[in-house]
């Protein structure tokens, strides 16, 4: 009777061994309702907090962190101290790289992606890319609260999209580029480098603001608008269709540059003046406050138009 018991006993204490062992090896934390699905991982020291999920094939890095009720879509990856705040969710084949971090409720839609320490802040979302294209948001890129990431648009590394922008699909904002809040950059639009385009502002479809241009609050960049390298368009400016404003030019507040016109470079517009459809400023050129340029005139290189002329070509 002594023998079977011991046998018993030793039956048990078996895999129990095994199993108390493979838990060292591994230190994993699942919690209460949480749903691992088959063939997913959970490196060491990873958390995957009440219920979490995580689908087939996902991967969570090591010390990686998934919040309460945050999903990880099947064949997702989270990069090794990544964090998923409770309520967020990552699609299916999206990449998480490591370190990077994901806000309460933010979602990352399917195939897109999020660069080494990149973060996309509370409400967030990367949406669905479309056929063959890819999100993709750089190493150190930063994406505000309620941020809208188009299909394929991209944000280059150490690049900001400030709360409630947003990024048209396939448009691009280039390293170190900052989008401030409720910016909308239209689709195919492309922000340079080091680039401000501030509040409220608004780029146009295949608008280009080059690399270190300004844009103000409020002001609006019609489609295929270019601004140059260094260009400041101040507050409420408007920057009329194919309008082109030169490198070092500068627009005044409330200016307007209409459709097809084109400022020079180093030339000022001051503040409510009018360039019309097709009217040119030379480089260095100068429009005071309230001057009009009309429709075809061109003002020659260094010229002046004080404030409250007129200049038209018949």
């Amino acid at each position: 009777m002594d023998m079977s018991i011991e046998r018993i006993v030793r039956g048990i204490a078996a895999p129990v061994c095994v199993i108390v062992s493979l838990i060292a090896a591994t230190p994993v934390y699942a919690g209460h309702g949480s749903i691992v699905r088959p063939a997913a991982q959970i490196g060491s020291n990873g958390l995957f907090r009440p219920s979490a999920q995580i689908g087939s094939n996902g991967l969570i890095r090591p010390s990686a962190q998934i919040g309460s009720n945050g999903l990880i879509r099947p064949s997702a990856q989270i990069g090794s101290n990544g964090i998923i705040r409770p309520s967020a969710q990552i699609g299916s084949n999206g990449l998480f790289r490591p370190s990077a971090q994901i806000g309460s409720n933010g979602i990352i839609r399917p195939s897109a992606q999020i660069g080494s320490n990149g973060i996309a802040r509370p409400d967030a979302q990367s949406w669905l890319p479309m056929p063959r294209g890819m999100s993709a948001a750089r190493p150190d890129a930063q994406i505000g609260s309620n941020g809208i990431f188009r299909p394929n648009a991209q944000i280059g590394s150490n690049a900001i999209v400030r709360p409630d922008a947003q990024i048209g699909s396939n448009a691009i904002a280039r390293p170190d580029a900052q989008i401030g809040s409720n910016g909308i950059v239209r689709p195919d639009a492309q922000i340079g480098s080091n680039a401000v385009v501030r509040p409220d502002a608004q780029i146009g479809s295949n608008g280009i603001v080059r690399p270190d241009a300004q844009i103000g609050s409020n002001a609006v960049v019609r489609p295929d608008a270019q601004i140059g390298s260094n260009a400041i368009a101040r507050p409420d400016a408007q920057i009329g269709s194919n309008g082109i404003v030169r490198p070092d030019a500068q627009i005044g507040s409330n200016a307007v540059v209409r459709p097809d016109a084109q400022i020079g470079s180093n030339a000022i517009a001051r503040p409510d003046a009018q360039i019309g459809s097709n009217g040119i400023a030379r480089p260095a050129a100068q429009i005071g406050s309230n001057g009009v340029v009309r429709p075809m005139a061109q003002i020659g290189s260094n010229s002046a138009i004080r404030p409250g002329n007129k200049f038209a070509i018949d």
